[in-house]
């Protein structure tokens, strides 16, 4: 009896261990779930129609934000051409206006793409408060830029504009933490929702297909 209890577990054993792979693996590839893994929002408007829009809501000072850089980055470049990726700064703080600042002075001094992720590390590896005026206008001239212009457009009303502009996207797009996506304006997701950043780009993905799916049945 005990050798063919023996046998049994024997023949059992890589029967479980399949079992379970396929239990893992369909979990994960399974549809995100509304009001679980995403939520939709109020639909807001898309700056261009013929794309699908994918919004970050970051904060530089967000250590979340800082660590998943790396993998958005990555991400980013599986992109399709049919697929908008824009960044706005969430500012659901005071405290977060100065950072909020930076983002849109390099914005329009065309600096973004290249100092985005330099602005990452200047505030989280190697401890920079650029939230600070003059700590922000010695960090940029280190890498080349026109201090006198840095300050003129950081005090600029179109940077001010722009600031009051991502306090009233943070409230549109009911943003409560940082990081957080919109897919095509309805969609909202975060690895807070989804209890871990592994599954963020798999949910993006499966939104984002959602979204073609329903515009070319039209």
């Amino acid at each position: 009896m005990k050798r063919f209890s023996g046998a049994l577990l024997h023949w059992l054993t890589p029967v479980i261990a399949i079992s379970l792979a396929v239990c893992i693996i369909g979990s994960a590839i399974a549809d995100p779930l509304e009001g679980v893994d995403y939520v939709l929002i109020p639909a807001q408007p898309i700056a261009v129609r013929d794309k699908i829009e994918v919004i970050e809501f970051f904060y530089y000072g967000c250590e979340s934000c800082n660590r998943l850089e790396p993998h958005l980055q990555s991400w980013l470049k599986t992109l399709s051409p049919d697929i908008l990726f824009r960044r706005i700064p969430a500012l659901r703080r005071t405290a977060w206006m100065p950072l909020t600042r930076v983002y849109f002075a390099l914005e329009q001094l065309g600096e973004i793409e290249t100092m985005h992720t330099e602005v990452y590390r200047a505030v989280h590896e190697e401890g920079i408060n650029l939230g600070v005026s003059s700590e922000f206008f010695q960090w940029v001239q280190k890498r080349g830029l026109d201090r006198n212009k840095v300050e003129e457009v950081l005090d600029s009303d179109s940077v001010i504009a722009k600031v009051q502009y991502a306090r009233d996207a943070t409230v549109a797009y009911a943003i409560r933490a940082t990081p957080s996506f919109v897919v095509d304006g309805r969609y909202l997701t975060s690895p807070g929702m989804l209890r871990s950043s592994n599954g963020l780009f798999p949910t993006l993905d499966i939104l984002i297909e959602k979204v073609r799916l329903a515009r070319n049945a039209k």
